[in-house]
């Protein structure tokens, strides 16, 4: 069985993942000029509630999948008073500290750029009948939000009310790392076959990485997933989305931009919530997300 990856991937700095893309293996390097840091959501805790309240029992705090939210919070509903999926909770005080770590010596490593809040958390909620086309805008299907914390008291955990419908229950701690990103291959259909293939490649060899990296091993065997994933690259292509944003979310002047905000595979955990194999997504303006203006968010689910 072929082990993966096949190359030494590395997220350890802009010049060595630049140094990798144009290595012969790869031959690759033309996607540098769309690298991009990302905080990969890696999955190497048990999973169910017992470990969040573990780590709370030692003053620590982690993110997590799926599960219960944090409180005080009325569930947010839809329009048609059905109750949303909770998607995600991230502790931000984490991603601040990958984004400010001594690690990084580049200047324009990670590279500047509208981010998170430094502390709380960022939550999200999603209607999974909500597929974030341009007519559900206004209707109430998803909820995203930064919930302050004063760093000392943590915010109680409150589940889904008995009306909230699942494909099957998620509550999956996970651990935030440093990962990258660049262009899909599906974002390099229109381009010759060379440069299709080296973006193919990549693709499996960073998949296969972060598969290994949310084992704790080195290598894997097939099949490799997608991350799930703070900032970066759509797994399912950009055309589609800024297509979608444009029409809903149109840039504010010429300086503002789109930034997918948080990204969520189904390959593992989530398995039939976003449809057949889609991927969840939430998208700003980095205008809104200077301003945190969470309430202007846009969710998509990926199945296009």
């Amino acid at each position: 069985m072929t082990r993966l990856p096949r190359t030494p991937v590395t997220a350890a700095s802009r010049a060595r993942i630049i140094e990798w893309l144009g290595s012969p293996e790869i031959r690759a390097k033309f996607l540098a000029d769309g690298l991009k840091f990302s905080l990969l959501l890696l999955d190497q805790y048990e999973a169910g509630v017992d470990r969040i309240l573990a780590e709370r029992a030692e003053l620590g705090e982690l993110s997590w999948l799926g599960g219960p939210a944090l409180g005080p919070l009325d569930w947010p509903r839809n329009q048609g008073g059905e109750p949303l999926a909770h998607i995600a909770t991230i502790l931000l005080t984490e991603a601040q500290a990958l984004l400010e770590s001594r690690d990084f010596v580049e200047r324009d490593w990670p590279e500047p750029g509208a981010r998170l809040p430094a502390t709380g958390y960022l939550e999200v909620f999603h209607h999974l009948g909500t597929y974030g086309n341009p007519e559900d805008d206004g209707t109430g299907g998803w909820l995203v939000r930064h919930v302050p914390s004063d760093g000392v008291t943590f915010a109680p955990l409150v589940e889904g009310p008995d009306d909230l419908d699942l494909p099957h229950e998620v509550c999956q701690p996970v651990l935030l790392g440093t990962g990258f990103s660049v262009p899909r291959a599906i974002d390099m259909v229109h381009a010759d076959k060379a440069a299709f293939e080296a973006a193919e490649r990549v693709d499996e060899e960073t998949d296969a990485a972060w598969t290994a990296w949310r084992r704790g091993v080195e290598k894997v065997g097939p099949p490799v997933f997608p991350a799930s994933r703070l900032y970066g690259h759509s797994e399912a292509g950009t055309a589609y989305a800024v297509d979608v944003l444009q029409q809903v979310r149109p840039l504010k002047d010429e300086s503002d931009s789109y930034v997918l905000l948080l990204s969520i595979e189904s390959w593992t955990h989530f398995d039939g919530w976003f449809g057949d194999a889609g991927s969840f997504e939430v998208w700003m303006r980095a205008s809104d997300l200077e301003s945190q203006r969470f309430e202007d968010a846009w969710c998509m689910i990926r199945t296009d």
